[in-house]
């Protein structure tokens, strides 16, 4: 199993993109957000994640999107994704925090939002941009749910208007992150990857055995996914 940013470097092949300590309190772990008080290390690890991603897309100019994924379900990915959201944010940029993993959601349990409308509902057009997309408990951070639970997300996301939709938002916020389901799951974090400026890569550690990690960063690879690189979470300091 992955258990060492050595590992993340030399047997996945990413770059290290900083580890996240595993949290004291379990019972807690599913919402420690930045701006709930969190410890110390938790924060610098964030920070730290933060500086490396925007070192990866200096040279991007105007929106960037970003995929957060990982091998399998709860690796905390939503973890991961929500901490940099706010990160981000903190640090005046625009960011938009999506949740594509529309089978099994889990933004608008962490925010205390609600599910729909959101990504689904523009999707097939029984709801406006305007109407889904909502302000976050930050300032400069906006979220955008899953919306109501298609029988056809793969489908949904593989549209001509998921990509334009995706386009659109990079005209709209300075990065437009996106929260995906897990690649050994299904198909689509492959197709949000293939769109996307980078992927983050999001191993549990000591969870994640490493073939099935480099199986899943293969099929990312045969979608042409630009790796930003790996963040090894829950490591016990």
């Amino acid at each position: 199993r992955v258990k060492s940013p050595d590992e993340i470097k030399h047997y996945l092949g990413l770059p290290f993109l900083g580890l996240v300590p595993q949290l004291k309190d379990k019972d807690h772990a599913e919402d420690a957000l930045l701006h709930k008080g969190v410890s110390h290390q938790f924060a610098e690890a964030f920070r730290t994640v933060r500086t490396n991603v925007l070192f990866s897309l200096a040279e991007s100019s105007g929106g960037r999107s970003i995929v957060v994924t990982s091998t399998a379900p709860r690796e905390g990915k939503t973890l991961v994704s929500s901490n940099l959201s706010i990160a981000l944010a903190q640090a005046g940029q625009r960011v938009l925090l999506v949740d594509a993993d529309m089978r099994k959601p889990r933004v608008h349990e962490v925010f205390h939002a609600k599910q729909a409308p959101g990504l689904s509902n523009v999707l097939v057009g029984n709801a406006k941009a305007s109407e889904s997309v909502k302000r976050g408990p930050v300032e400069n951070l906006w979220l955008l749910p899953a919306g109501v639970n298609p029988p056809n997300p793969a489908e949904l996301l593989n549209s001509r208007r998921f990509k334009d939709f995706l386009a659109t938002l990079e005209e709209h916020f300075d990065w437009v992150i996106v929260d995906s389901p897990p690649v050994m799951a299904v198909s689509d974090p492959a197709v949000i990857a293939h769109l996307a400026d980078g992927v983050i890569y999001v191993v549990g550690a000591e969870q994640t055995s490493k073939y099935a990690a480099a199986g899943a960063l293969e099929q990312l690879d045969v979608a042409k996914a630009k790796f930003l690189g790996g963040v090894l979470n829950r490591v016990n300091l």
